[in-house]
C-alpha cells in the first residue's frame, strides 16, 4: 500500500488531494486540504504572478509537504494549471518552488489539463455523448465527449476570476455590467462552430464553480444526500441559482446557504459562464462531477503503475472488497447467483438490464458491513455502500443497491425510504423488494460459503416457482438458508418457492 498526493496550483486556490493506493491499483482519498491564493487575479491587470503571491504559494507547499511527510507519502505530484501557464515569470516561479521545497512543478498546457478532467469525468460516469465544461478562474474548458473520446475541444480566455473582476460583478450587480458579461461569453461561444452545430446528451460540469451550484441546490431543495458526485439537475435549477445569485450584493451572498464565503465574490461570474453555455446548447440534464482534474491524475497514476481501469464500477467495488478485507469468492458466489435467478424470474418481476449495475453492487457488497460488525451488518452494508466512492452509480443506483443489500438477511428489516423520496419512487419501492428477495435467496444459496451450487434452473408454475439446484454436494444448509425468505417471496410475487436439489457429477 503507497500514499500519494497531488498537490493543484490553480488560479483560486491551491489544493492537495492524500490519496492511498491498494496493490490492485485501487485508490481512495484520505484527506484534503484547499487555500485560497487566486494567483489568477495578478494575471488580470498584468502578465506576471507578484512576489507577495510567489512566497504565499511557497508557504502554502510547504504546508502541504509537511502534511504529506507526516502522512508518510511516497509520490507527490504537483501541478499548475491556467494561471501559471499564462505568467511571463512562471519559469521563476517554478525555480523558486524548486529551491525552496525541492519539489518539481508541473505547469499544464490547456490541452493537459483538460485531459485530467476527462479522465476524472470518464473513469467515473457512464455516458455516451456529452458536453464536459470546467469553468477555472482564468479560462473555461469545453469538450464533447462521444463514446468515451474527446471529438471536439475548446478552450475560452474567460473564467471567474477575470470575468468578474473585468465586469465589476464582485459585489452589488449592475445591470450594464452584467450584459457586458454576458456579451462577451456569448461571443466567445458564437465563434465555436461545432458546438452550435450539435446536440448533447447532457452536460457534465467540473470544477469549483459547477460544484458550489450544486451545492447551493441541494439545500435549497431539502435534497436527502449530501453527494456531489453523479448529482444532477436541470437547466431550471441552474437559472433559479443564478437568478438568486445576481439579484445579491456580497454581503448577502455570503450568507447564502451552501456558498463559501471563499466563492462569494467570483461566483457570479462563474455561473454566469456556466449558465449562458447551457442555454447555448440547449441543454436540459446537468450532471455534476465531483471528481475531476487530481482524480484524473490519480488515473493516469493508476494507469501508469498499475493495469488499466477497464469497467469503472468493477474497479469500485473490487477495490472496496480488498480495502475491508471482504470475502471475495462468496460475493462472486452470490452474484451470479442472483444474475441467474434474476433472469429466471424475468417472466415474473419484467425487469430489464438497465438494473445490472444495481444487483452487481448489491451482491458483491452485501457483506461489507461485516467490517465494522458482524452483527446487524445489514445495517452497516446500508451506510457503507451509500457512502463509499462508487464510480458508475447514479445516487438512485447508489440507493436501490444499499437498500437492496441491507435487506439480504433479516426478513423484518426496512430502510426507512420515505425520506428518499424525492429520489425514488414507489415504483422503485417494488423494485428493491423484488431485487431483495432474489439477493436473499442467493446469499443463502452460498451460505457455507463453498460455492456448493454449480448451477440451478427455475421452473415457474401457476401457484409455484421451483428452483433446482445442481451440486455433487451435500445441500441441506443451502437450502434451508435460503427458504427462509419464503413467506417474502410469496408477498412479493404471489407465488410458492420451493427448492430441491438435483444430482450432478
Amino acid at each position: 500500500m503507497n500514499r500519494v498526493g497531488v498537490i493543484d496550483i490553480g488560479s483560486n486556490a491551491i489544493r492537495f488531494m492524500l490519496t492511498e493506493v491498494e496493490e490492485g491499483g485501487y485508490f481512495r482519498i484520505i484527506d484534503e486540504l484547499s487555500t485560497t491564493v487566486r494567483l489568477g487575479y495578478d494575471l488580470i491587470d498584468n502578465d506576471f504572478i507578484s512576489d507577495e503571491k510567489i512566497q504565499k504559494t511557497i508557504s502554502t507547499l510547504t504546508t502541504f509537504k509537511s502534511l504529506a511527510s507526516v502522512s508518510k507519502v511516497c509520490d507527490i505530484v504537483t501541478v499548475a494549471t491556467e494561471a501559471l501557464s499564462a505568467a511571463t515569470n512562471k519559469d521563476r516561479f517554478v525555480h523558486t518552488i524548486k529551491e525552496a521545497l525541492d519539489m518539481d512543478v508541473i505547469v499544464l498546457s490547456s490541452e493537459e489539463e483538460l485531459y485530467f478532467s476527462y479522465l476524472g469525468v470518464t473513469k467515473s460516469i457512464y455516458f455516451d455523448n456529452s458536453l464536459l465544461v470546467d469553468v477555472a478562474g482564468t479560462s473555461t474548458y469545453i469538450a464533447w465527449i462521444l463514446n468515451g473520446e474527446i471529438k471536439e475541444s475548446v478552450t475560452l480566455p474567460i473564467g471567474s476570476v477575470n470575468l468578474t473582476y473585468k465586469y465589476n460583478l464582485q459585489d452589488r450587480i449592475l445591470r450594464d455590467d452584467l450584459e457586458g458579461a454576458i456579451t462577451k461569453i456569448y461571443s466567445e461561444l458564437s465563434d465555436i462552430e461545432w458546438l452550435g452545430n450539435n446536440t448533447f446528451d447532457s452536460i457534465i460540469g467540473v470544477g469549483g464553480t459547477v460544484r458550489a451550484i450544486a451545492k447551493m441546490n441541494r439545500i435549497k431543495n431539502r435534497y436527502p444526500f449530501d453527494i456531489t458526485h453523479n448529482y444532477i439537475m436541470t437547466d431550471y435549477d441552474v437559472h433559479d441559482i443564478y437568478n438568486l445569485l445576481k439579484s445579491k450584493d456580497y454581503k448577502l451572498r455570503n450568507k447564502f446557504d451552501g456558498l463559501s464565503k471563499e466563492r462569494a465574490d467570483i461566483i457570479v461570474g462563474g455561473v454566469s459562464i456556466f449558465h449562458e453555455i447551457i442555454k447555448y446548447v440547449n441543454a436540459s440534464k446537468i450532471i455534476v462531477s465531483g471528481r475531476g482534474l487530481r482524480e484524473g491524475i490519480m488515473y493516469e497514476y493508476i494507469n501508469t503503475h498499475f493495469k488499466p481501469i477497464e469497467d469503472i464500477l468493477d474497479y469500485s467495488i473490487n477495490g472496496i472488497l480488498e480495502d475491508l478485507h471482504i470475502n471475495k469468492e462468496h460475493a462472486k458466489n452470490v452474484y451470479n447467483l442472483s444474475t441467474k435467478l434474476f433472469e429466471a424470474f424475468k417472466p415474473l418481476h419484467h425487469l430489464g438490464n438497465e438494473y445490472d449495475h444495481i444487483i452487481k453492487t448489491a451482491a458483491m457488497l452485501h457483506d461489507c458491513g461485516t467490517s465494522i460488525d458482524y452483527y446487524n451488518h445489514h445495517k452497516h452494508t446500508f451506510y457503507i455502500i451509500l457512502n463509499s466512492y462508487i464510480n458508475g452509480l447514479t445516487h438512485k443506483e447508489l440507493l436501490m443497491s444499499a437498500s437492496i443489500a441491507a435487506s439480504h438477511r433479516n426478513n423484518s428489516y426496512h430502510v426507512a425510504l420515505p425520506q428518499f423520496c424525492s429520489i425514488i419512487n414507489r415504483l422503485d419501492f417494488k423494485v428493491i423488494e423484488e431485487l431483495g428477495v432474489i439477493l436473499k435467496i442467493a446469499e443463502g444459496l452460498d451460505r457455507s460459503l463453498s460455492g456448493a451450487v454449480k448451477d440451478l434452473s427455475v421452473s415457474i408454475n401457476e401457484d409455484t416457482v421451483e428452483i433446482k439446484l445442481y451440486s455433487c454436494l451435500n445441500l441441506d444448509l443451502e437450502i434451508s438458508q435460503a427458504l427462509r425468505c419464503s413467506d417474502k417471496f410469496k408477498e412479493v410475487y404471489s407465488k410458492t418457492l420451493t427448492i430441491k436439489k438435483v444430482c450432478s457429477n
